[in-house]
């Protein structure tokens, strides 16, 4: 028992100077180190903010061109189709419109020889009506 008693008091001798105190000046300095610290922490952030800013840029820049490039394959496609499709109006007017414009010629070449036919139909009764009177006179 005398032996822990005197083990016990010699750490109690040895342990105290764990219980002092911090003095200004040590808290001073756990103050300049923990500044030093979080002025080399926030430049480490702010490097690493930059660099991944830089890289956010340069994917988005790559992101746009791809979709730029897809726009621009797009638009000629549509100026392609668009063109198709003027084209295929443009043949069927022209096979619908040409016979329909030859029809229409020929309609009135038709009627201008149906009046010439019927000019001379009443010529040809009117002489012979002068024939059929003639005669007999």
């Amino acid at each position: 028992m005398k032996s822990i008693l005197f083990f016990s008091v010699a750490f109690f001798v040895i342990a105290s100077p764990v219980f002092g105190e911090l003095t200004p000046q040590d808290l001073d300095k756990i103050r300049l180190i923990v500044k030093e610290e979080i002025s080399a922490s926030e430049a480490r952030m702010r490097a690493e903010i930059a660099a991944s800013e830089k890289r956010m840029k340069e994917y988005v820049d790559i992101k746009f061109e791809s979709v730029n490039i897809k726009f621009d394959s797009m638009d000629e496609r549509l100026i392609l189709v668009v063109g198709f499709v003027s084209a295929l109006i443009i043949l069927i007017v022209v096979t619908v419109g040409i016979p329909q414009m030859i029809m229409a010629w020929r309609g009135k070449n038709e009627r201008s020889q149906d009046k010439k036919i019927e000019e001379l139909s009443r010529e040809i009764e009117a002489l012979k009506q002068q024939r059929i009177v003639g005669p007999y006179e």
